[in-house]
């Protein structure tokens, strides 16, 4: 490029001297050039459809592949699982069949005293004959507040023979712990004690305690008749051997265990802790009076074991008493605890009375060991306590 210098001036005068350009052609048509601008065609790609089909048998043979093995999988999975499930369904059956097998032969061998065990929750509080085997029954009349609650202690046979009523008393009676189980210290008697054959004698001693009043009269002798309830006759003597002098009795006549009825009602001890107890005094003279009474309380200390809800009559045939339910009773709906304390208090009562007894209209045909499609089971005794095993 040349080294010359311009100044402006001379630039000017050059750009002057330049010949103008002229366009004759319309704005139109110009436009109409620029905005229409031939395209070159474009060769096709000849080899886009080939590329094409060759993904497409890649692809199509893999997923056959894959198909093909996984139904070999399945094949084998599905043989071996159902060869396991014969084989488990073989064993399952064989184990059903023996543990039917000896569920039928324990029902069998069982007997009536299977019937309280399938249902543990609800535990009855009596002795009952099927329940004890073989055990020794010692029961003792307990006292609390001036009354008497029969507490039935089971003991251990230790294959002995069974003791006499006497033996029971002299060996256990002084090892209760009367207090801890709520009840006042009463026993051993005071003085001397005989059996012969089924007669109880108690030789009371000079300055004996059971004459301070009538009330603890009544306890001293009510107790005698619980505590020897299975024997035919209970004497209370003097030291002389003659029928004892009691103040507020007079002369002492031989007491027969059992002769008297008795309504069952509930009576708490020290501890709090609910026991069925006679109502002595205060029982009516039949089986049916006596059940019916149940639903009231004959006094403040005892307490009614049948719910206010349930109402109930009472029909005797002979030695057969009939207690039917006005509504149909459903025990599974009643506290498992009171439930039982009524159903056993009934029981007692009967049984006091020498009456078989029959529930009817409960929706429940069994419960808790009752059949109630026959004549109940009778419990021997009230208040089961096990005595500890040494």
């Amino acid at each position: 490029m040349p080294n010359d210098k311009w100044n402006d001036e001379e630039i000017e005068n050059l750009l002057r001297d330049f010949p103008k350009i002229q366009d004759r052609r319309p704005k139109a048509e110009v436009y109409k050039k620029l905005s229409h601008k031939e395209q070159t065609p474009k060769q096709p790609k000849r080899w886009l459809p080939l590329l094409v089909a060759i993904v497409a048998f890649l692809s199509i043979s893999v997923l056959v592949v894959s198909l093909l093995q996984q139904n070999g999988t399945d094949s084998s999975s599905s043989s071996s699982e159902s060869s396991d499930a014969e084989s488990t369904m073989s064993t399952d059956e064989a184990q059903t069949e023996q543990t039917e097998q000896a569920e039928r032969e324990t029902q069998e061998s069982e007997g009536a005293a299977s019937l309280a065990a399938e249902d543990p929750q609800v535990q009855r509080s009596a002795v009952y004959e099927s329940e004890i085997d073989g055990a020794h029954v010692f029961r003792i009349g307990l006292a609390y507040n001036g009354y008497v609650v029969p507490i039935s202690f089971v003991i251990p046979s230790q294959d002995m023979e069974e003791p006499a009523a006497l033996e029971l008393y002299e060996a256990f009676a002084g090892q209760i712990d009367e207090t801890g189980l709520g009840f006042d210290e009463y026993h051993p008697y005071e003085g001397e004690l005989q059996q012969n054959d089924s007669t109880i004698s108690h030789f009371l001693p000079d300055g004996q305690t059971y004459d301070q009043g009538s009330s603890s009269t009544l306890l001293y002798l009510n107790s005698l008749k619980e505590t020897f309830m299975d024997q035919q006759e209970i004497r209370v003597l003097n030291e002389d051997g003659e029928a004892a002098q009691l103040s507020h009795v007079g002369t002492v006549e031989p007491l027969v265990p059992g002769e008297q009825g008795q309504s069952f009602y509930l009576l708490a001890s020290s501890t709090g802790d609910w026991h069925l107890a006679p109502a002595y005094g205060m029982s009516p003279g039949n089986v049916k009076e006596a059940l019916l009474s149940l639903q009231q309380s004959p006094n403040d200390d005892y307490r009614s074991p049948v719910p206010e809800e349930i109402n109930y009559r009472v029909e005797v045939d002979g030695t057969n008493a009939d207690l039917i339910f006005e509504e149909p009773l459903d025990l599974d709906a009643l506290d498992e605890a009171e439930a039982m304390q009524m159903v056993e208090s009934m029981a007692l009562t009967a049984q006091s009375y020498g009456s078989a007894l029959t529930l009817s209209n409960t929706e429940q045909t069994e419960w808790a060991g009752f059949d109630f499609t026959r004549e109940l089971e009778l419990p021997v005794s009230p208040n089961r306590i096990d005595w500890p095993k040494k």
